[in-house]
């Protein structure tokens, strides 16, 4: 009977394993036919529960079982339905999707996985209802997402990373709740260590996986700012900085909000100089309320970066701001600011002109000439009577003043006033009837007789016969065509003939040819006296580019290596100088320790030997010229002509040593600079000029020394140094000097030395001392060198150095 019951489970078990098994084929026939149905376009199987649920795991055992490439074609089939414009059929698919997505992320049985991401991803590209799957997909790209990124597959993952930052930023537009879920999920990619390892390729590595990482970092959203944003305060090497002040912007407006809250903190100049270099880069002029609280900072170079904000970015409200700043931004910063509203014009800004002239006594001695003269210029198209008030109190009062400097601030206030006068009274006789269109023809009627003669002498050129030939060129031929407009009666349109190569000519910085058209346009038209003053102040904003923010860009490299009050000590105490081409700026053997720092222009850089000169190199704006002197104590062992217009701020030795006592650590970072920059020992070593003629020895020997007077006289004390080399020219000796002031002293000295002979005897030298160097930048021990007055013979030195046998 037992064994009857065991019989009877048995059989049971294998009947139910049988109908199991028939209905298991039963669901697959079922499943396989709706499959066929999807891939032959019946969209609506997917509304069937059983197969959406049972599809998925179909999908991965069949590309377990290799039928991935088919599988392929039926994501491709069902991500054509997630963009279905059915909403019910949008739906499932994504949800059958994002099944399928699940399973795989486990079990990656094949690479369909990049397959399937994409598929998702132009789906959320498209939709724009909250559906009940968009969480999790998100998640699921996100995991997906976070593994590409460990594995090293960047590009695929950029493409994720876009789209997420597409849509976060609202270059695609979805409903709050989309956006939401998404930003979640760019914030999660966003790992610490993730962030770390993109900034490190960023910074060090190269080629495509340098962009690579790059872009991934601008699409990381709000906590990539932060990083780079934090990255950026602590980097040391000034190219790694500049590749992140251009990477963080990039990242949209998520680093709007992120630069933002920096700017609340307690950050040094440079911090704020480079959060407010990063909100111009958005280029956005609502953004401008943000920087202009640091208009009037403590540091010019903030300021100067919020005017160049304002001048990229502020579009139509420009002026408005830039009358802002005016009253406020420093005096250095003042005279660009003119010229700039100049351009923009307008009632409101001639009379923040005159409200800044009426505090004329508040401005900084060093721009005071510049300022005044950009003023006076920059009013000439008022009609107010007290433009003309403020015109002669200001005439007045510089020729009491009795300065040489002031005399082209008085040139162009004079010429401003009789402007101002004759505007006022052209305003005045409005009324009055003018000639008859005859009258005005008959005037005009030879263009011969109207066209001054182009070499009469009220016509000067430049001294540069190049410049001059050129000038001469382009008045003749605006000449030939000015005589035909007159010819036809037509004054207005060769008055605006004139403006317009006058305009050309000042633009291409030719501003010899374009006074002189501009002077043209009266003696054409005298009626253009609007159009004179147009086309002068467009020379005078030509020409003046602001030397000023040039020489804050020029030397910046220099700047961000100081405080804020180390740069302002440092700037104040530089003495601006111009020169025209052929100028002598410094010769040979002076005794001058200064440092020319070059802002514009060109200057030869030479050397004299015997009666030869050697050209040595053109030193371009950005360089510095003078280490030698200024630091080491020596005389100038080269000649500075400047080859054009040149602008030079100039650092004299004894202004600089007012510094030192408050800013000890100044002359260091002054030193490592023009250190890095000298290249004059190297040229003058190539060149063969190194002012040693003939073979020098090196010794080491004890030699006593004695200055000497201006009449070659000796003095009471000697004082022994030990001897480095000697040639028949010259010798070297060291010393311990206290003060490097001290050190400066020699320089020039007339000196004898005693030079012990083998065997008996001395041999006596007499020179002056060219050259006092430091032989390490901090201690005390210095090299002295002489240049002998008379050269002493080949044997003597080889009976000197040889006693050392």
């Amino acid at each position: 009977m037992e064994i009857d019951k065991e019989k009877q489970k048995l059989a049971q078990a294998k009947a139910k394993a049988l109908i199991e098994q028939q209905e298991q084929q039963r669901i697959e026939r079922r499943l396989g036919k709706l499959i066929l149905d999807l891939e032959q376009g019946q969209d609506d199987v997917l509304l069937n529960d059983e197969f959406l649920t049972m599809l998925p795991e179909m999908i991965v055992d069949a590309c377990r079982n290799g039928e991935c490439e088919r599988m392929k074609q039926l994501f491709v089939k069902l991500g054509e339905c997630a963009c279905s414009e059915e909403l019910d059929i949008r739906e499932r698919s994504v949800i059958a999707l994002s099944l399928c997505s699940h399973l795989m992320l486990e079990d990656d049985p094949c690479d369909l996985m990049v397959e399937l991401s994409r598929i998702l991803l132009r789906w959320l590209r498209i939709e724009t209802t909250f559906l009940s799957a968009c969480d999790t997909v998100c998640k699921q790209l996100q995991k997906n997402g976070i593994r590409m990124l460990e594995e090293g597959n960047w590009e695929e993952c950029d493409y994720l990373l876009e789209v997420f930052y597409q849509i976060q930023s609202g270059k695609l537009e979805k409903n709050n709740a989309i956006r939401s879920i998404v930003s979640r999920a760019q914030g999660a990619m966003a790992a610490d260590y993730i962030l770390e390892e993109l900034t490190l390729v960023c910074l060090r590595g190269r080629g495509v996986r340098r962009k690579n990482a790059e872009s991934l970092l601008v699409h990381l959203g709000r906590k990539a700012a932060m990083h780079l944003l934090e990255a950026l305060f602590s980097c040391k090497e000034k190219e790694h900085r500049l590749r992140l002040i251009g990477i963080i912007p990039a990242t949209g407006y998520v680093s709007v909000a992120v630069l933002e809250e920096y700017l609340k903190k307690d950050l040094p100049w440079y911090g704020i100089r480079n959060v407010i270099l990063m909100l111009a880069a958005v280029n956005d002029p609502e953004l401008i309320p943000l920087v202009m609280p640091y208009v009037d900072h403590e540091d010019i170079r903030v300021q100067q970066q919020v005017l160049e904000c304002i001048y990229d970015v502020a579009g139509t409200n420009k002026k408005l701001y830039l009358l802002t700043a005016l009253p406020l931004v420093d005096d250095q910063l003042k005279a660009n600011l003119v010229v700039q509203l100049g351009q923009l014009g307008g009632e409101d800004t001639l009379e923040a002109f005159l409200d800044l002239l009426g505090h004329r006594d508040s401005f900084s001695d060093e721009v005071r000439g510049e300022l005044l003269a950009k003023l006076a210029i920059n009013l000439r198209l008022s009609r107010s009577s007290r433009a003309v008030n403020m015109m002669t109190m200001l005439i007045d009062e510089l020729i009491e003043h009795d300065d040489e400097s002031f005399a082209p601030v008085i040139q162009s206030a004079r010429q401003t006033l009789k402007i101002l006068t004759a505007q006022i009274g052209e305003g005045e006789a409005e009324d009055k009837p003018e000639k008859s269109g005859n009258e005005q023809a008959q005037k005009t009627a030879d263009p011969v007789a109207s066209t001054p003669n182009i070499d009469s002498e009220q016509v000067s050129y430049a001294q540069d016969p190049v410049t001059q030939n050129k000038a001469k060129r382009v008045l003749q031929q605006a000449n030939e065509e000015v005589a035909k407009l007159l010819g036809k009666g037509d004054v207005e349109g060769a008055s605006q003939l004139l403006f317009d190569k006058c305009e050309e000519a000042a633009k291409d910085k030719d501003f010899d040819t374009a006074e002189m058209l501009r002077d043209r346009i009266l003696e054409v038209d005298p009626n253009g006296l609007t159009e004179v003053i147009r086309a002068g102040e467009i020379i005078e904003a030509e020409r003046s580019s602001s030397i000023t923010s040039h020489h804050i860009s020029v030397w910046q490299d220099l700047y961000d290596e100081l405080s804020t009050d180390e740069f302002n000590a440092l700037y104040y105490m530089l003495r601006e100088k111009s020169f025209v081409a052929g100028d002598l700026i410094v010769e040979q053997g002076t005794l001058q320790p200064s440092l020319f720092f070059v802002n514009s222009g060109q200057v030869r850089l030479s050397c004299q030997r015997g009666d030869t000169e050697i050209f040595l190199k053109r030193i371009n704006p950005g360089e510095i010229v003078g280490a030698a002197p200024f630091f080491d104590v020596s005389v100038w062992t080269t000649t500075l002509t400047a080859l054009s217009q040149t602008s030079i701020h100039i650092l004299q030795r004894k202004k600089f040593l007012e510094l030192l006592d408050e800013y000890p650590g100044i002359e260091a970072c002054l030193h490592a600079f023009c250190t890095k920059m000298d290249t004059v020992p190297s040229l003058l070593k190539m060149s063969g000029e190194d002012r040693r003629l003939a073979a020098r020895y090196p010794l080491s020997m004890i030699v006593e020394h004695m200055l000497l007077d201006q009449y070659g006289n000796s003095g009471k004390k000697s004082f022994k140094g030990e001897l480095a080399d000697i040639a028949v020219g010259g010798l070297s000796f060291f010393i311990r000097i206290s003060r490097k002031e001290n050190a400066r002293l020699l320089l020039g000295r007339k000196i004898g030395s005693t030079i012990p002979l083998p065997g008996g005897g001395t041999a006596s030298c007499r020179g002056q001392i060219v050259a006092v160097r430091p032989q390490n930048y901090q201690d005390s021990d210095y090299s002295v060198h002489v240049q002998f007055d008379e050269g002493i013979g080949v044997d003597i030195v080889k009976r000197i150095t040889g006693s050392q046998d």
